[in-house]
């Protein structure tokens, strides 16, 4: 069992019905995931102008949440200030980034805080876990997802946050693989593999 934080529970509620989140990197994507039903989006690209938008339309859909991966949105600071600015002028639930000086600043302004990070080699595993211990994220997305089920046996999962995997999943097949791992959800662009709730039914 992961490590929760008891803000990550309204989230996690959400994971358990659909484990796969949207990446979400223009309006007509959007439009797209809310006709298949999904309820978790992770913003992946569009301007700082377009970002009302986006996240407007997707928070009118009752009960959906919203995370922009401030790393990669231009026009904003990649700084506390930036954080602080997005919580304030967007109806965010949390943000995504790969840097650590941000979880912090996410959970000041009181949004959720999700540390990507990369498991490229054993190094950086080991780099990763102690980034974790250290920033005290909400929950963690691993890249590639397709190392989670190799990888997922040799992780300390219950001292961890919960694991999004995100990153090279193509198939329903490597989608279900991924979903055996200790990863609670899958995030991904692939607009087919948001049929996976469909699918299940």
């Amino acid at each position: 069992m992961p490590k929760l934080n008891n803000r990550f529970y309204p989230l996690m509620d959400k994971l358990k019905a659909n484990p796969v989140i949207a990446g979400i990197r223009d309006v007509a994507a959007v439009e797209i995931a809310i006709v298949r039903g999904m309820q978790v989006f992770f913003v992946l690209g569009g301007t700082l102008s377009e970002l009302g938008s986006i996240t407007s339309t997707i928070k009118a859909q009752p009960g959906s949440m919203v995370f922009v991966h401030i790393d990669l949105i231009p026009g904003i600071g990649k700084d506390p200030a930036g954080v602080e600015y997005l919580g304030r002028n967007l109806p965010l639930d949390g943000v995504v980034t790969t840097r650590t000086q941000l979880i912090r600043a996410a959970k000041d302004a009181g949004l959720l805080a999700i540390q990507r990070l990369f498991a490229l080699d054993s190094e950086a595993v080991k780099t990763g876990l102690n980034i974790l211990r250290s920033a005290e994220p909400d929950a963690v997305e691993i890249l590639p997802a397709l190392v989670l089920p190799y990888l997922g046996r040799r992780l300390p999962v219950s001292t961890m946050p919960p694991i999004i995997a995100g990153g090279l999943v193509e198939t329903m097949a490597e989608l279900e693989s991924v979903l055996n791992s200790p990863a609670v959800a899958v995030s991904t662009s692939s607009e087919e593999l948001w049929a996976w709730a469909e699918r299940r039914i």
